[in-house]
């Protein structure tokens, strides 16, 4: 659903969004990927399977997403060693557009790749058997979805493990243990 025609402003669904698995890739144009193929070929008609990601750096102006990497050079093809040409990336381009559009009009492309359950009452049966899942949030989404799932969700990356070690005694209960022993206090 498009709010006057500004559809690339982000996803109506979180867990699509925010989906490691969710592409973007069709919110872009053809000609916006030749002037970041233009930039990074500089006059050369063909490029490496390394330089695609420079493309895709240029057209994102920053870093790429990893789901739109890993597309081109799986329909690229990952083990290629020739070079490739624009009419083969354009090709690929409208390819995986194509693809992207088909799943977002499919029932598993609206839920998104990171929803478990498509209902409450299979939420529920999987909840009252005790089902753990498979993968948690951290495996399935690239940034919380609430602001209670932001609490722990770097967690290992910033806590140091520390021993603790506790009192073996204290006055007290060095007092209780032996009057315990005495036979004086059951």
């Amino acid at each position: 659903m498009a709010f006057f025609g500004l559809t690339a402003l982000g996803a109506q669904n979180p867990f699509e969004s925010l989906a490691k698995s969710h592409a973007i890739l069709n919110i872009f144009t053809l000609d916006e990927f030749r002037e970041g193929w233009d930039a990074v070929a500089k006059g050369n008609s063909e490029l490496e399977l390394s330089q695609i990601e420079a493309v895709l750096h240029f057209v994102y102006h920053g870093p790429a997403p990893e789901p739109e990497l890993i597309l081109f050079k799986e329909k690229l093809g990952l083990d290629r060693t020739t070079p490739i040409t624009w009419p083969e990336f354009a090709t690929a381009y409208e390819d995986l557009v194509a693809k992207i559009e088909a799943d977002e009009q499919s029932l598993s492309g609206r839920l998104g790749s990171a929803a478990t359950y498509t209902s409450y009452d299979e939420l529920c049966k999987a909840k009252d058997k005790g089902i753990k899942l498979e993968y948690g949030p951290k495996e399935k989404l690239v940034a919380p979805l609430t602001a209670v799932q932001e609490f722990g969700w770097n967690a290992h990356e910033s806590v140091e493990k520390r021993t603790i070690h506790g009192k073996k005694s204290c006055p007290e209960t060095i007092y209780a243990s032996e009057l315990y022993k005495s036979g004086m206090y059951f």
